[in-house]
């Protein structure tokens, strides 16, 4: 029995079993007990009865649990109102229903996580485009430097940061890098966080690197994660006096090119990451970097120096070294930013971004320089299908 329960042909061949023995039998036994000249009309009349009876009972077994499948698939297939039904049999029509219980429930699911995705994908688009608000359009006048930066983001949000802040009475120029641990949604408010406390700061008159990394510190400790930091360099121009600081916060090296010797100095920025410990004040420290005519400071994030090309190989501080050591002596920032960037770009060839990438480059022009604005570049990784057959490059 649980065969012909379970399959739809065994049930049909069941139905015919009964009507061909209900008739068989039904003749046996009129014959026997002396029936045989029974009507016509009577015996086919009985036939037909039993024939109805069973043809009922398939319909409604099978017929019509089939149809309510079919009338909700056929809703489904063309984007109307459906609803799940629930199975009364265990046959293939039972199978069917169950499955498509299963299936709508999935595309339920499926539909849900669709509109989730394109909200949250709406609102990385909004806080992507609040943080790229933030970061600075242009590199404001310093009289002395000619100043070129970009920076590229690994995804929407980035946790690589920069900016050229004025100070209260206009006689430094602070220039920052920065680069929080990871990148996303996590780094990007870090980041955030950072470059509101440095722009109040400063605007409120702190005159010193060392008192703005220390204080920013000292703000951010509580404030975050202890698995989230950020590294930093701060440089602080004196325009009166054309002299150049610089206060380490566990970032990169400082590289400082030397026309003089047309060789290249990497400079250990020192300090401690901003955010592992509650005070800093004793550890960073700012330091002067001589500088003289055609001299050139470059400043960058480990997305450059961890870059890989296609055979794992890291582009590293050495390459960058002799990057700059090839370019540092050609005539304006861009043109040493350019030369950089090809030699980068060269190296990592169809490299797919991990991680943010920044760099600033500094030329001491000398005091007659009058700098002007330039405008500065914020990109964006773009999917590794794009990025196929194409060179590496800032946008």
């Amino acid at each position: 029995m649980r065969f012909i329960r379970k399959s739809v042909i065994g049930k049909t061949i069941f139905f015919l079993i009964l009507i061909l023995g209900g008739i068989v039998g039904s003749g046996i036994y009129l014959q026997r007990n002396g029936h045989a000249d029974l009507p016509f009309v009577w015996v086919f009349g009985l036939s037909v009865a039993i024939i109805l009876f069973i043809f009922f009972v398939f319909v409604w077994d099978i017929v019509i649990p089939l149809s309510r499948v079919a009338k909700q698939v056929s809703n489904l297939l063309t984007g109307r109102m459906f609803k799940r039904i629930p199975p009364t049999t265990i046959d293939e029509v039972g199978v069917i229903t169950h499955f498509f219980n299963e299936i709508t429930q999935d595309l339920e699911k499926i539909s849900y996580d669709v509109k989730e995705r394109r909200r949250m994908s709406s609102e990385l688009d909004i806080a992507s485009s609040i943080q790229h608000d933030v970061l600075p359009k242009e590199v404001p006048e310093a009289r002395g430097l000619d100043v070129l930066a970009k920076t590229r983001s690994a995804a929407e949000i980035g946790g690589d940061t920069f900016d050229f802040l004025t100070s209260a009475d206009g006689n430094q120029l602070f220039i920052y890098i920065g680069d929080v641990t990871g990148h996303g949604v996590p780094a990007g408010l870090i980041m955030m966080m950072v470059d509101t406390i440095v722009s109040t700061m400063v605007f409120h008159g702190v005159d010193s690197g060392r008192a703005l990394i220390a204080d920013t510190n000292h703000l951010l400790f509580p404030r975050i994660s202890s698995r989230l930091f950020m590294t930093s360099v701060m440089l602080r121009w004196d325009k009166e006096n054309q002299q150049m600081f610089y206060t380490g916060a566990g970032h990169e090296h400082v590289l400082v090119y030397r026309k003089k010797e047309e060789d290249v100095e990497p400079i250990i920025s020192g300090g401690i990451a901003l955010g592992m410990i509650p005070d800093v004040s004793k550890i960073v420290q700012e330091k002067q970097i001589p500088l003289e005519i055609g001299d050139c400071i470059v400043l960058y994030t480990d997305g450059i120096t961890e870059a890989k090309n296609k055979t794992g190989q890291m582009y590293g501080l050495e390459r960058l070294v002799k990057s700059l050591k090839k370019n540092g002596y050609k005539p304006s920032v861009g043109s040493i930013f350019d030369g950089l960037t090809k030699d980068f770009s060269d190296f990592v060839e169809e490299y797919v971004q991990i991680d943010d990438i920044t760099m600033i480059v500094i030329k001491y022009m000398g005091k007659d320089f009058a700098s002007q604005k330039v405008k500065l570049t914020v990109g964006k990784d773009v999917t590794p299908d794009s990025t196929q057959n194409k060179k590496w490059n800032w946008n």
